[in-house]
C-alpha cells in the first residue's frame, strides 16, 4: 500500500472531522432561511395585490370624478355644437377619456365595464337637467393602456408577473408584456371559484413561488399576483448559497490554520520540484517562491536562489535567440516580398522597352517618324518608371534605419505639384489642381518631396474609379500650408485603413493583382513625410467613397532659421 504524504494525512483527517458537522448546520440553517424567506415573498405578493387593487380602484374612481364633472356641464350648453366643442376640449385636455358621446342612459350599463373587443374600460355618467325625466347620459372609454402604464411603472422588473381579471376572466391588463396564454389557463384554473373580497389572499400550489390575488368590489375585478423564478432565484437559493459559501469559507480557514505550520516544509520542497520541471518543459522565466519563515531551512532558500539566478539567465539567452529568430523571420518575409513586388513590376515596363526597342531596330519593316517618336516616347516613359521604382525601393531601407540625407531649400508648392502631375498624367483620368497662389515658401527636400507626390499621385491613379477626376487642394489649414489629395475610389475594408502605411498593403490581393504597384507607395510617402516634419493625415469618407491623404508642412519658410 503507497503512504500517503504528510498534507494528505491531515487533509483527510480534517475532512473528515469538519463535514458530518459542518453538512448538519448548513442543512439547518438553509431550512431556516428557507421558510423564512418564504413568508417574506408570500407577505410581498399580498401586499403587491392590495396595493394594485386599491391603486386601481382609486384610478377608476378618479376617473369616474372627472367624468361627473363634465357630465355636470353639460347641460349649461345650448347649442349642440358647443356641446360637441366641450367634450372634445376635455378628450384634449385631460388625456384620459375618448370616445366622449352623449347616448341614451338606458343603452348603457352602470359602472365600468371592460371591452375585449376595443381593448377599453367603458364608463358612464348620467345628465342631470331640469327635466325629471332626461333620458341622457354620457359615454366615455379608458384605454386599458392606461393601466398597464401604471402596472409596469412599479413592477417592469419582471420579478413579480401583475394580472387583472374581470368578472368573465378576461385578462384587462398585465405587466408582462409577452403574454402566455397557456400560462393564464393555468392561472385561473388555480384561482379559487369563490373569492374573498378587499382582501389579499394567497392561493396556488407551486413551492416557493407564493401567488396572490385582491378582488375588488367596484368593479368586479380581480388582481391576481405571481411570482416568479427569477426572484425566488435570487432569494432562496441566493441566501442558500450564501449560507454554503459562508460555511465552506469557514472550513477552508480551519483547514488552513491547521495545516500552515505542517505544511512549510512540504509546500517549499513542492515549489522547487514545480520549479525543476517547469525549466525541463522549457519555461525558462519560471522562479521558485517560497514561503520564508523561521522554519524553512537555509539549505532551502539557498538552493531556490541558486536556481532562479540559472532560471534567469537561461531566459534571457532563450529571449535573446527568440529575438535574433524574429529579426531573421522579418528580413526573410521583407526579402520574399520585395522579390515577389519587383519581379512582377519591373517585367512590365521591361516588356514595354525591349518590345518597342527591338521594333525600332528592326530592319524588314519602315517605321514613319510619328511611330517612332510614339514609340521613343513610351520607351522613356516606362524607362522612367523603372527609375521611380528604384528610387522606391533605394529609400525604403533609409527610412527604416533612419538614415535619410535631406536638402532642405525654401520651396515652391505650386511648382512641385504641377511637375509631379506631369510624371503621373493618365489617358482616363484627369487631374483637378487647385492651389492658392499666395501660399508661401516651404523649407523642404523638393527632390524628396517630388517623390511623395509622385507615390500619392500614382495610388491615387491605380485605385480610383475610372473616369473620374484625381482632385489636388492646396491653402493654409489653421496657419500651416496643407496640401490634400483625393479620389474617388472602391469601398475599402475598415481593417484595410489602419495598414496603409505599411509596407507592402495592397487592396487588391495576391490572385487577383488588379492594381500595379509595389505596395510601398504610401510607406515611402509616410516615412519622408516625417523625416520632413511633414504631418500626414488619411481620411475615407464611406458614404462618398472619397479616399483623402492631407499633408501638412510644420517648417517655416526660413531654411536658414532651422
Amino acid at each position: 500500500m503507497k503512504n500517503l504524504k504528510i498534507v494528505q494525512q491531515i487533509i483527510i483527517v480534517l475532512l473528515f472531522a469538519l463535514l458530518i458537522p459542518f453538512i448538519t448546520i448548513g442543512v439547518i440553517i438553509a431550512n431556516v432561511s428557507q421558510q423564512s424567506m418564504r413568508k417574506e415573498l408570500t407577505y410581498s405578493a399580498k401586499m403587491i395585490s392590495q396595493f394594485t387593487g386599491e391603486n386601481i380602484r382609486d384610478y377608476l374612481e378618479n376617473a369616474q370624478e372627472r367624468l361627473d364633472e363634465t357630465t355636470a356641464a353639460i347641460p349649461f350648453f345650448y347649442y349642440a355644437q358647443d356641446t360637441k366643442d366641450y367634450l372634445q376640449q376635455v378628450e384634449n385636455n385631460y388625456g384620459l377619456f375618448s370616445d366622449l358621446k352623449i347616448v341614451d342612459k338606458n343603452s348603457v350599463i352602470d359602472g365600468f365595464v371592460f371591452d375585449p373587443g376595443t381593448y377599453t374600460i367603458k364608463l358612464s355618467s348620467k345628465i342631470d337637467s331640469n327635466d325629471k325625466d332626461s333620458a341622457w347620459a354620457l359615454s366615455a372609454q379608458i384605454s386599458v393602456a392606461n393601466l398597464e402604464k401604471i402596472l409596469t411603472k412599479h413592477f417592469s422588473d419582471g420579478d413579480r408577473g401583475v394580472f387583472i381579471f374581470d368578472i368573465d376572466n378576461s385578462l384587462i391588463a398585465s405587466s408582462v408584456k409577452n403574454k402566455d396564454m397557456s400560462s393564464l389557463a393555468k392561472i385561473l384554473e388555480s384561482l379559487p371559484q369563490e373569492k374573498i373580497l378587499e382582501q389579499p389572499e394567497v392561493f396556488g400550489t407551486i413551492k416557493n413561488q407564493p401567488s396572490a390575488y385582491y378582488k375588488l368590489k367596484n368593479p368586479n375585478w380581480t388582481v391576481v399576483v405571481l411570482t416568479n423564478k427569477q426572484l425566488t432565484e435570487s432569494t432562496i437559493d441566493l441566501a442558500r448559497f450564501r449560507i454554503v459559501l459562508a460555511l465552506f469559507t469557514a472550513a477552508l480557514f480551519i483547514i488552513f490554520v491547521v495545516g500552515l505550520y505542517t505544511s512549510y516544509l512540504y509546500v517549499n520542497i513542492r515549489q522547487l520540484f514545480k520549479g525543476i520541471i517547469a525549466v525541463s518543459k522549457g519555461s525558462y522565466e519560471r522562479k521558485i517562491h517560497l514561503i520564508k519563515s523561521i522554519f524553512t531551512p537555509g539549505e532551502i532558500l539557498f538552493l531556490a536562489q541558486e536556481f532562479n539566478s540559472m532560471a534567469q539567465k537561461i531566459s534571457e539567452s532563450h529571449k535573446a535567440m527568440q529575438d535574433k529568430n524574429a529579426e531573421l523571420a522579418r528580413l526573410d518575409e521583407f526579402r520574399t516580398n520585395l522579390v515577389n513586388a519587383t519581379s512582377h513590376e519591373f517585367r512590365t515596363p521591361l516588356t514595354s522597352i525591349i518590345g518597342y526597342a527591338s521594333r525600332l531596330l528592326r530592319q524588314d519593316i519602315k517605321i514613319d517618324e510619328k511611330t517612332r517618336t510614339s514609340s521613343l516616347k513610351i520607351i522613356k516613359q516606362q524607362a522612367q518608371m523603372l527609375s521611380r521604382m528604384v528610387e522606391d525601393l533605394l529609400v525604403v531601407p533609409e527610412i527604416e534605419s533612419f538614415r535619410l540625407q535631406l536638402n532642405l531649400e525654401n520651396s515652391d508648392l505650386t511648382k512641385i505639384v504641377e511637375e509631379s502631375v506631369l510624371y503621373t498624367t493618365a489617358a482616363d483620368h484627369r487631374f483637378s489642381v487647385n492651389i492658392d497662389p499666395d501660399l508661401p515658401l516651404v523649407c523642404t527636400d523638393k527632390n524628396r518631396l517630388v517623390q511623395i507626390f509622385i507615390n500619392l499621385f500614382e495610388n491615387a491613379l491605380k485605385y480610383s474609379i475610372p473616369d473620374t477626376p484625381i482632385s489636388i487642394l492646396g491653402g493654409l489649414v489653421e496657419g500651416r500650408v496643407a496640401i490634400m489629395v483625393s479620389n474617388k475610389s472602391k469601398p475599402i475594408p475598415e481593417e484595410i485603413l489602419p495598414k496603409l502605411f505599411e509596407k507592402f498593403t495592397r487592396l487588391d490581393s495576391g490572385l487577383t493583382n488588379t492594381a500595379r504597384g509595389t505596395g510601398l507607395g504610401l510607406f515611402i510617402v509616410k516615412g519622408l513625410a516625417n523625416a520632413m516634419g511633414i504631418e500626414t493625415n488619411l481620411n475615407y469618407d464611406d458614404d462618398m467613397s472619397e479616399f483623402q491623404v492631407t499633408l501638412v508642412f510644420q517648417k517655416g519658410t526660413d531654411c536658414a532659421a532651422e
